[in-house]
């Protein structure tokens, strides 16, 4: 009850707030800029559709790594008198629904937005579903037939492949995204005369998603040809071009389907024998680089050592992992990094600060999200291979520390590094740099301690998919209480800082106040992410003590 009410509520809000983000954003577009309005739509709707589209064909392919090699259920199904490709099919369909949702969530608040601040007729709400239809059809079949024609390629590696072509995909993004920033810097004060030049200097930019061929161009021009002359109704030629693009949508949906089908046929059985066979013998390295770097940690305390380097293998040789990781703080890298191409006034206090410390919340946010899905787990997991830890002479507690070194090192990383990064760009220094780094570090410690205990007091031994293990009572619980840390840290100390700089840029005498209040919060976050990792790791050792396996 406590997922069913939480992913209830927090849905409702987010799918809420963006709709009123969507609606008010064409508003600003029918006051402020109508007679670009119409060419500002195409460009909005096209670069969304199209970056859907490049998320969902990894996503599916992701997913369908899962669904058709490494399944139970799929080992099942091919111990039945079932066609391959039939059970390719039905696994295309599941990765569809597990991937796809997300596009009605975020697409239908847009659409609806944009239908109502254009007066359209009423017949474009029930089409606008429709054409969603084949659109989430397209990416889900081309991202099962990558991951089908990747395992019979490069069978043992086909994890490694997909991971390295989402991290081009992401670099190619970014890069994009960038080039788009960089207009900011370059345009000078706008004026009446220089508003047309500039508009369509960033809308070339943009010319990339009116590609004719690409199913985001056909989803954008077929809706709105129904959403035009609403008040006057649809006309023949706005009807013939829906039903075209409309056409052109379902036929390349079922173009991708029967070619994975027809794949399938040919190529599934032998790529799930590949991808469950023994893989080729190689040498093993008697010592590799992370036993060199930790040697001297190994001297003085070898079992919990060995453990973190077992972990650190473990993460480094499964790339859905460590390319997910990859991505979500990439493009929060990105973005910090081009702070200073924002037309942002942070000069000033306030805007100095609420930025400063949203680029902090935006990281610990995404920490909170990432050991969530990533750390919790971790205990359940050993749980399917326990046996082999059970022979090691060491407490089991000692499991417990060394997967909180582990996570708390990696946190570390990466939080401090794009911290220092955002004070640099925003080049804040002395004292509100280690107020944020302390304040990271600490978050670090109680957020991966909080998610270690909470996998040893929630396991799930028997689950050995990491999704379905944090969808659980436990992972939802670890989420909750993860995010509303980091809010509650991260909102009082912004106004306090926000009051502390103020009083600073006047000379004021209650900045030294303000300061010591500032000292003071972090002792209290001290105590409160010290008692955060402190009792869910104790009430997580007693019971993995008392845990049977």
């Amino acid at each position: 009850m406590l997922k069913v009410v939480v992913v209830a509520v927090l849905g409702t809000a987010f799918w809420a707030a963006l709709f009123i983000l969507f609606n008010q954003s064409f508003q600003f577009l029918n006051v402020h800029a109508y007679i670009f309005r119409d060419q500002l739509v195409k460009h909005i709707l096209s670069l969304f559709f199209l970056t859907l589209t490049v998320m969902l064909v990894f996503s599916n392919a992701l997913i369908s790594f899962s669904n058709l090699f490494r399944s139970p259920e799929t080992t099942f199904l091919f111990s039945l008198p079932i066609r391959h490709d039939t059970i390719y099919l039905y696994k295309m369909i599941e990765s569809l629904v597990f991937s796809s949702w997300a596009l009605f969530a975020l697409g239908l608040p847009l659409l609806i937005a944009y239908g109502m601040q254009s007066d359209v007729s009423w017949f474009y709400y029930p089409v606008m579903v429709v054409f969603l239809i084949p659109f989430v059809i397209i990416p889900a079949a081309m991202g099962a037939l990558i991951g089908l024609v990747l395992t019979a390629i490069v069978p043992r590696h086909r994890g490694k492949m997909l991971a390295v072509l989402a991290c081009v995909a992401a670099a190619g993004a970014a890069y994009l995204a960038v080039d788009v920033l960089k207009l900011q810097s370059g345009l000078a004060s706008i004026g009446a005369g220089e508003m047309k030049a500039d508009v369509q200097m960033i809308l070339g930019r943009l010319q990339f998603t009116q590609h004719p061929m690409l199913p985001n161009y056909w989803i954008t021009h077929g809706l709105l040809a129904v959403a035009r002359d609403a008040s006057i109704g649809m006309r023949d030629q706005d009807f013939r071009d829906a039903g075209l693009f409309f056409a052109a949508l379902c036929t390349s949906a079922l173009f991708f389907v029967s070619l994975g089908w027809f794949a399938a046929g040919a190529i599934y059985e032998t790529s799930f024998s590949k991808s469950h066979a023994a893989g080729r013998g190689r040498r093993v390295k008697r010592r590799g680089l992370i036993e060199a770097l930790a040697q001297p940690f190994q001297r003085r305390y070898p079992a919990v050592t060995v453990m973190v380097i077992k972990d650190v293998k473990t993460f480094l040789r499964d790339p859905v992992q460590w390319s997910q990781v990859l991505i979500f703080f990439g493009l929060l890298t990105v973005y910090i990094s081009n702070l200073r191409n924002f037309a942002y006034p942070i000069d000033r206090p306030f805007y100095h600060s609420l930025i400063s410390f949203l680029n902090l919340g935006a990281t610990c946010l995404t920490l909170a999200t990432m050991v969530s899905r990533f750390v919790f787990p971790l205990i359940s997991l050993e749980g399917q291979r326990f046996w082999v830890l059970g022979l090691v002479p060491v407490e089991r507690r000692r499991i417990l520390v060394a997967k909180f070194i582990f996570s708390l090192g990696g946190a570390l990383v990466i939080t401090l590094s794009l911290v220092c990064l955002s004070n640099y760009i925003l080049k804040s220094g002395g004292f509100i740099l280690f107020l944020q780094l302390a304040t990271s570090a600490m978050l670090c410690v109680g957020l991966t301690g909080l998610a270690v205990g909470m996998g040893a007091i929630f396991p799930s031994l028997h689950e050995q998919n990491p999704s379905k293990i944090v969808s659980g009572f436990g992972g939802t619980l670890t989420l909750i209480l993860s995010i509303s840390m980091v809010l509650l840290i991260i909102v009082a100390e912004a106004i306090v800082c926000n009051k502390y700089l103020d009083a600073a840029l006047e000379s004021n005498e209650d900045a030294q106040l303000f300061r010591m209040y500032l000292v003071g919060m972090l002792f209290v976050v001290c105590c409160l992410t010290s008692l955060a990792a402190y009792i869910p790791l104790s009430i997580g050792a007693k019971a993995l003590d008392e845990m049977e396996f």
